[in-house]
């Protein structure tokens, strides 16, 4: 969820609302007003506007899912009517939640082209200068993330829906990737992290190189393999494809990396204005798989602990990549600035 050049990142839209906030809180009041189709806005708006800045928006994240069970119905055909009734409304309100998160980048995406012009400026650089000289808070640059994540996503995963229809929840099981963040599904979060810490540990198992422990130190392919394996940021297909070392070619991995490395600079740098106590306990999930750090069974409290660790080692100077190549408990705690 977190390709750093998204090419819709610097458009605006054409039909493009006349909508201008004055301050985040209008933003978040008009995403919130399209939450869940079974709440009201005014309850949804309360309960956005409560929440940390630091936190991405609501309508980033999956409705609710609440399934009906076998012993609520009668007959069966009534209870798999109610099912797919219930997986539908799910995917429609995923589906909705990410035209209006689009239509709430814009103001940020016009004020970023007014400062620097998509006809002079590369949309990463940009986003990143931007950040620097003007500001974000964090929940407008992940919204801008996470929307170009789902939205590049959806005709693809359009095309599923209206082949498979009532199957969908079992076909996405298999290809996850296409799925858009607001349309999966509890299991398929919970599937698809497990799975990325399995294959995170026998990474880690092979990895057999010390970490860089100077910031932008090149990494070997083992190493950017690791990498890749750790955060999946390339499909499990290509570990059937190669030689000792399995996987995408170097400069595909390195370029994938180094987006990886940029986003989580400029997240950092959002999260560190903050506590770590503001994240919900969802988004600070999040925030761990997106750093190699596994959440699966684990308590709230060792998740924002380990979070925590990261943040603290990077204000001490480690480079990301340090981080990304071992595990927390051995994260340095004296590092010196680099």
């Amino acid at each position: 969820m977190t390709k750093l050049t998204p090419n819709g990142l610097r458009t605006v839209s054409s039909f493009q609302r006349v909508y201008s906030p004055s301050n985040y809180t209008s933003l978040l009041q008009f995403q919130a007003q399209y939450r869940h189709a079974s709440s009201t806005s005014t309850n949804t708006t309360s309960k956005e506007t409560n929440r940390s800045t630091l936190n991405g928006p609501l309508s980033t994240h999956p409705a609710p899912l609440v399934l009906p069970t076998r012993k609520e119905y009668p007959s069966t055909f009534k209870y798999l009517f109610n099912l797919g009734k219930t997986y539908a409304n799910f995917y429609k309100t995923g589906g909705k939640n990410i035209y209006h998160n689009y239509r709430a980048t814009q103001p940020i995406k016009s004020k970023i082209n007014a400062h620097y012009p998509p006809s002079r400026h590369d949309p990463a650089v940009a986003l990143r200068s931007y950040l620097h000289s003007q500001g974000l808070t964090r929940a407008e640059f992940q919204l801008l993330i996470r929307s170009w994540h789902d939205t590049k996503r959806v005709p693809l995963f359009g095309l599923v829906f209206l082949i498979c229809g009532e199957f969908t929840p079992l076909v996405v099981l298999a290809i996850s990737n296409i799925v858009p963040w607001t349309c999966r599904i509890p299991r398929q979060i919970e599937k698809d992290r497990r799975v990325l810490e399995e294959r995170r540990g026998i990474s880690f198992r092979n990895l057999t190189m010390a970490p860089p422990t100077e910031k932008g130190g090149a990494l070997v392919r083992m190493q950017l393999i690791h990498v890749s394996w750790s955060l999946g940021l390339s499909s499990s297909v290509w570990d059937y494809l190669g030689g000792q070392y399995p996987g995408l070619p170097d400069w595909m991995l390195r370029r994938r990396v180094k987006r990886r490395v940029e986003y989580l600079e400029m997240d950092d740098m959002l999260l560190r204005k903050g506590k770590v106590e503001e994240l919900d306990v969802e988004e600070a999930r999040m925030a761990c798989v997106e750093r190699g750090i596994n959440v699966v069974g684990r308590p709230e409290r060792d998740i924002r602990g380990d979070l925590e660790a990261w943040l603290k080692a990077k204000e001490k100077g480690a480079p990301i990549e340090r981080l990304l190549l071992s595990r927390p408990n051995v994260w340095p705690s004296t590092a010196k600035h680099t």
